[in-house]
Formats: structure tokens, C-alpha cells, sequence
């Protein structure tokens, strides 16, 4: 899960995810990133289980749209494993 954390876009997109659901398309425009370097790190966070999504058949262009929201989730660090993660910085 500490691999997931570490990368700004993907703590950027938890941060909008958790004020409320957001589609992709909404998330590369507010990102400024492309199709798929956002796809890759969703991926990653729904991998790990930070983010999860609903799917919504739009009936008058037929495809699912997907919006993603950050799933409640607690983070513990020991000592020992913030100390890895400092000396690895």
C-alpha cells in the first residue's frame, strides 16, 4: 500500500475522490494528465483497495460510465517502517 501512496497524481486523485465520486474524464481534466497515465494509477488504487468505483449505463450513447471514490481506510506505520521509508527518501 506504500508503493500506491507514494506518487503525487495518485494521492492527488484520493484527495478529489474523496470529497465526492468523480469520472475519469473529470479527473484528467482537473489532473491535466492523459488517458493512460490516469488508467495506470487508478489501477494501482484500486489494486490495493484505496479506491473503488460504480458503473452507469448511459442508455442514449450506450457505454458505462465509471465514478470512482476513495474507500475509507486506515494507515498504521510503525517506527521501524517510517524510518525505511525516511532512509529510502
Amino acid at each position: 500500500m506504500y508503493s500506491a501512496l507514494s506518487h503525487p497524481i495518485r494521492l492527488k486523485i484520493l484527495a478529489l475522490c474523496s470529497v465526492r465520486e468523480r469520472t475519469a474524464k473529470e479527473l484528467r481534466e482537473m489532473l491535466k494528465i492523459s488517458k493512460p497515465l490516469l488508467i495506470a494509477h487508478l489501477k494501482v488504487l484500486l489494486r490495493v483497495g484505496l479506491l473503488e468505483f460504480r458503473a452507469e449505463l448511459d442508455t442514449k450513447r450506450y457505454i458505462v460510465r465509471k465514478y470512482y471514490r476513495t474507500r475509507d481506510f486506515k494507515l498504521c506505520v510503525s517506527g521501524e517502517e517510517l524510518s525505511k521509508l525516511l532512509n529510502e527518501g
